[in-house]
C-alpha cells in the first residue's frame, strides 16, 4: 500500500532513521546509472563519539560501530533482607550518532569528491554541537572545492542552518527544502521549496564544471521507502509529530478520511 500524501508523508518523520538509512541507499543506486562513466555515488557514514568530559565529539570511519554498554554497579542485599531473587540487570545506553550521506567521486582522479549528498537528520539542525560540527563540515565542502546538494524533509526548525525560512520570500516558503551549493560560487545557493501539498519534484545534483546537472526524482525515492519500509502500518488517527496546524492540518484530516486512513 503506498502512502495518503501526494508528497512527502509527514508521518514518516516519527521513523526517521529507517527513512534515513533507505533514502542514502536509494539516492546512490538512482544516480548513479545517470552519471559519466568515471564517477561513482557512493554511501559513506562516519560515526560521532561524544566523551564523558564534553570534549569535541571524535569522527571515524567504520563498517561496524560497536558499543560498550558497561556493567551497572548493584550493592549485595543487606544481612536478613527479604530479597532473595537475582535480578537480571539490564542498562540502556544510546548509541553512537551515525552520520550517513551519499558521495560522487571522480574514480579517475583518485577518488575526488565532486558532490555530497546531504538527507538532514534532526542532530543536523537541533542546538548542540552536532550542529555545530555538521555546520562545520558544511564549510569544509566549500573550501574543498566541492559541491553539495542539502535535502531536508523534516519540519523542524531551520533557525540553527545556514539557510533558513527567512531567507525565502513569504510566497516561497515550504516546509521542505532542497538547498544546493555549487562549488563554483560558494556564496550563492540554491534553494528549491518543496511543499507539503504537492509530489516531491526532481532536484539538480552538480557535477564538474562543464557538465550538466543530474536530476534526482525525489517522489519515487520517499515512495519506495514507504513501500519497502512496510510503512503502510502507520497509524493516521493521531496527529503527526511535530502536529501539522492550521490549513495544512486540515488539509491532511481531509486526505485521510479520503483515503479511509482516519
Amino acid at each position: 500500500m503506498d502512502s495518503p500524501f501526494p508528497g512527502m508523508d509527514p508521518y514518516l518523520e516519527a521513523r526517521w532513521s529507517d527513512v534515513h538509512v533507505r533514502m542514502i541507499a536509494y539516492i546512490g543506486e538512482a544516480l548513479q546509472p545517470r552519471l559519466p562513466s568515471d564517477l561513482r555515488a557512493r554511501s559513506e557514514e562516519r560515526v560521532f563519539v561524544e566523551s564523558a568530559d564534553g570534549d569535541a565529539p571524535r569522527v571515524y570511519r567504520s563498517d561496524v560501530a560497536v558499543v560498550e554498554t558497561g556493567l551497572a554497579e548493584r550493592s549485595p542485599p543487606a544481612a536478613g533482607s527479604a530479597i532473595t531473587v537475582e535480578p537480571v540487570l539490564v542498562e540502556i545506553q544510546p548509541g553512537p550518532r551515525l552520520d550517513r550521506f551519499v558521495q560522487i567521486v571522480d574514480v579517475r582522479s583518485g577518488n575526488r569528491v565532486v558532490t555530497v549528498i546531504e538527507v538532514l537528520s534532526p542532530w543536523n539542525k537541533g542546538a548542540g554541537r552536532l550542529n555545530r560540527e555538521y555546520r562545520t563540515k558544511l564549510d569544509s565542502y566549500a573550501s574543498a572545492g566541492v559541491n553539495l546538494v542539502e535535502i531536508d524533509l523534516l519540519r523542524s526548525s531551520r533557525g540553527r542552518m545556514e539557510i533558513g525560512q527567512q531567507d525565502l520570500p513569504p510566497r516561497r516558503r515550504a516546509p521542505y527544502l532542497t538547498c544546493v551549493r555549487r562549488a563554483a560560487r560558494p556564496a550563492r545557493w540554491e534553494v528549491y521549496p518543496l511543499p507539503l501539498r504537492e509530489p516531491l519534484p526532481a532536484v539538480p545534483v552538480p557535477l564538474r564544471p562543464g557538465e550538466s546537472d543530474v536530476a534526482l526524482e525525489l517522489q519515487p525515492l520517499i515512495a519506495r521507502v514507504y513501500r519497502a519500509g512496510g510503512h503502510d502500518d502507520i497509524d493516521y488517527r493521531p496527529p503527526p509529530e511535530p502536529p501539522l496546524e492550521g490549513d495544512e492540518a486540515a488539509w491532511a484530516d481531509g486526505i485521510l478520511r479520503a483515503a479511509g486512513r482516519r
